[in-house]
């Protein structure tokens, strides 16, 4: 049987979201779901009391042979008012880092994921000229309290946040006008870049890059000039225009894959209509495309940063194509690093059943399944599967 060894140091592992995981939270998701927005008809309550329960879950993700773990602290939890800093809530991040430290685990950590405090909302949010040095105020707070963490993302996927709250609008703001979204989308650059230089002068060896989602486009008829078109242009908005801006206060990429997306331009009313590619889908309906994540990295790989899979997984309650997902998501990432390609390390998304934004509990793309009532915790046998690769480094195919 061939055996694929990944290099040394490789990290393994998983990760999470505070507002999809901790519950109790207070911001502006858990305000807009009040309104009734979410899909299945819940909100995000409890989740899957995270807050609590951290321990026991890096228990279960070092039986599993992690070796590093994602996860985000939550922005209104720390500062619930301007300027106002919530002392225990500081110290559980802590106590969140330590404990993964004692596991042989390594923090990676989040700064901002989705969800804003209240009153930085209301305020004008990530379109108000202030909003870069309100966000720099809550970093320097979090790298001060956490100086054992090394490696630091300030954003998760701007990209998704100013195509869905502020140019689609099914997320909150529900904003739908392109310019607003560009200005986010300026705004969010800029507050990279001033985070970026806040973590360095607090802790200079501190890796710091961004985690960004990366989507495969290709058109979807070849014949079409149009289709070719708009899908470089797709690319290149969404994939590479915020990396362009901000490469120069990157040590990494973090690159969250999920799809391939055929890309078809029907008429000017309703330009864009994109289409799942691959053989099979998932329960949230996209396509299962494994040579898209070579491709990815790939394009990725011209900036010539180190690079680091954060999050890529399925919907998959049933946990029937899990197990073969990963399989063959891997051989894609070993064929890119046997090409050249710096990638150093693969974290699963999830590690537990989360509340999956819009979708509510729907969609299932833990490692460890969650029982929704009783919270119970059931480790899935891709997870049982996943963890002979971590443990041993490498990939029998």
């Amino acid at each position: 049987m061939p055996v694929l060894k990944f290099p040394g140091g490789f990290f393994w592992g998983a990760a999470t979201s505070s507002h999809q995981v901790e519950g109790g939270q207070h911001n502006d998701w858990s305000e807009w779901e009040k309104l009734g927005t979410i899909n299945d008809g819940t909100a995000s309550g409890n989740a899957a009391d995270h807050w609590n329960r951290y321990a026991a879950d890096f228990d279960i993700a070092k039986s599993l042979g992690h070796n590093a773990h994602r996860f985000s602290v939550e922005w209104s939890r720390i500062e619930p008012q301007p300027g106002q800093w919530d002392e225990a809530a500081l110290v559980h991040y802590r106590d969140v880092v330590r404990a993964l430290l004692e596991r042989g685990i390594e923090p990676f950590v989040t700064l901002w994921h989705f969800t804003n405090p209240v009153w930085f909302s209301v305020s004008g949010g990530w379109e108000s000229p202030e909003a870069p040095h309100r966000f720099v105020r809550y970093v320097e707070n979090v790298v001060r309290a956490l100086p054992d963490v090394t490696y630091w993302m300030t954003l998760n996927e701007p990209n998704v946040y100013a195509l869905l709250s502020y140019l689609i609008g099914y997320w909150p703001p529900e904003v739908k006008q392109w310019r607003r979204a560009l200005r986010v989308y300026r705004t969010m650059a800029e507050a990279h870049r001033l985070a970026y230089a806040a973590i360095k002068r607090a802790n200079p060896n501190a890796s710091v890059g961004i985690a960004t989602s990366a989507i495969d486009y290709v058109p979807a008829r070849q014949t079409s000039l149009f289709d070719r078109w708009m899908s470089k242009c797709c690319d290149r908005w969404y994939n590479r225009w915020f990396i362009e801006r901000t490469i120069n206060e990157l040590d990494f990429i973090g690159i969250n894959h999920y799809v391939r997306q055929g890309i078809r331009v029907r008429s000017f009313k309703q330009p864009i209509m994109t289409e799942p590619r691959g053989d099979q889908l998932t329960d949230y309906g996209w396509g299962i495309c494994p040579e898209a994540m070579g491709k990815v990295l790939q394009s990725m790989w011209k900036y010539r940063k180190p690079l680091y899979i954060t999050e890529n997984g399925l919907a998959d309650a049933a946990d029937r194509r899990r197990g073969k997902f990963i399989r063959d998501e891997l051989i894609e990432l070993h064929k890119a690093i046997s090409s050249g390609v710096d990638v150093r390390g693969y974290l699963h998304w999830s590690l537990l059943d989360n509340f999956e934004w819009r979708e509510g509990f729907a969609m299932r793309f833990g490692l460890v399944a969650v029982d929704v009532k009783t919270l119970e915790r059931t480790v899935r046998e891709s997870a049982r599967w996943f963890s002979g690769v971590c443990r041993h480094n490498q990939l029998d195919v």
